[in-house]
């Protein structure tokens, strides 16, 4: 069943994996086209994307949707800033984790929101992190000199997708000058988003940490990293869909265009009271696949379902968006053709966990 594809998925993203997940849809004239499923382990197989991709020929029409852990959101610091951050970074998308040498800064009760909170000095905890390219790195240290010693660290290593630090420009032009005369290529130095946040006069705690997670968000959504997914899904709707023991559907928006309010990997599950968890954008667009959702639910049955509204319609409607897309709806019951690879490579994990 669709549902068991589900399950696998969330097992993937549970362990850490970034994979695709490979949807044939084969073309008919209505509903209850035949799906077969196979996922692609992003490391293990070349033909792994990145992006979104929709291929159809006369006869199928064949979907690649990536799928990975959330950003991790790595807080040097564990003050003022750091608190707000991390509840509004949990919040969006984002899984902080919380580094702080001071006991009554690096707290589960302090930071209920983050996923690790770790008590140690920095330069002993960095090595462990393993920071790579698809993480998320804030620097806001209680004092200059630790976060001179960490951004001279992270700086000697794989660089993150995003590397912020908090301080004047003064003091942290300062800095740059004696890293330059140590060695640090100009191009890593320029690399730092310093000072941190997008400008919007903020000066609060509060506010300050909103304009750093506004800037997280504009780096997450607008600069595209090589081998790092871009994708609209919120990985917990993959867990809410495995959860779900009840009739329900799974909407999946697979090629959109123009000003759609979510773009392509956007998940919605959808109960047959109507019921959603998940969105894919709100408006007109979205209470019309719900209908044909709820509709679908417990039929065992799949479809593509377009959706067009253009800007005249948009503003006739009340709609702040235009555009078009195509949402895949599946009932999570229905049936589906499994590829031999889900098995093998679920037992090649197991496997190694054993090891």
């Amino acid at each position: 069943m669709i549902r068991d594809c589900y399950n696998t998925l969330a097992e993937f993203l549970r362990a850490g994996e970034t994979c695709n997940l490979v949807t044939v849809l084969q073309k008919n004239d209505g509903e209850g086209a035949a799906v077969s499923r196979k996922y692609i382990v992003k490391g293990r197989d070349q033909s792994f994307s990145p992006v979104p991709v929709m291929e159809e020929n006369e006869t199928e029409v064949r979907i690649f949707e990536p799928a990975g852990p959330k950003e991790r959101l790595i807080i040097l610091g564990g003050g003022h800033i750091s608190k707000t951050l991390c509840a509004f970074a949990a919040k969006t998308g984002f899984t902080p984790w919380v580094i702080d040498e001071r006991e009554e800064f690096a707290s589960g009760e302090r930071f209920p929101d983050a996923e690790r909170v770790i008590c140690a000095p920095f330069m002993k905890v960095l090595p462990g992190l393993h920071v790579n390219g698809g993480d998320y790195v804030v620097i806001v240290t209680r004092g200059h000199s630790s976060d001179g010693d960490c951004l001279r660290y992270l700086l000697s290593r794989e660089l993150p997708g995003y590397l912020g630090m908090i301080g004047s420009r003064r003091r942290v032009q300062a800095q740059f000058a004696m890293f330059e005369k140590e060695g640090v290529p100009k191009e890593r130095l320029d690399f730092v988003h310093t000072p941190i946040g997008l400008a919007i006069g903020a000066v609060t705690p509060e506010e300050i940490a909103v304009s750093i997670l506004a800037e997280l968000i504009l780096v997450k959504r607008t600069e595209r990293r090589q081998d790092v997914i871009q994708t609209d899904l919120d990985p917990s709707v993959i867990e809410e869909i495995a959860a779900c023991r009840e009739p329900a559907a799974v909407a999946t928006i697979v090629r959109a265009s123009g000003s759609t309010p979510r773009k392509e990997g956007a998940k919605m599950l959808v109960l047959s009271d109507g019921t959603i968890r998940g969105t894919i954008g709100g408006g007109l667009g979205e209470s019309r696949v719900i209908r044909k959702a709820a509709a679908m639910a417990g039929t065992g049955k799949s479809c593509l379902f377009p959706f067009a509204m253009d800007a005249d319609v948009a503003a006739r409607d009340g709609m702040a968006c235009g555009g078009t897309m195509d949402v895949l709806i599946e009932d999570l019951n229905g049936d589906v053709q499994k590829d031999d690879k889900i098995q093998h490579k679920k037992n090649h994990r197991q496997e190694k966990e054993t090891e």
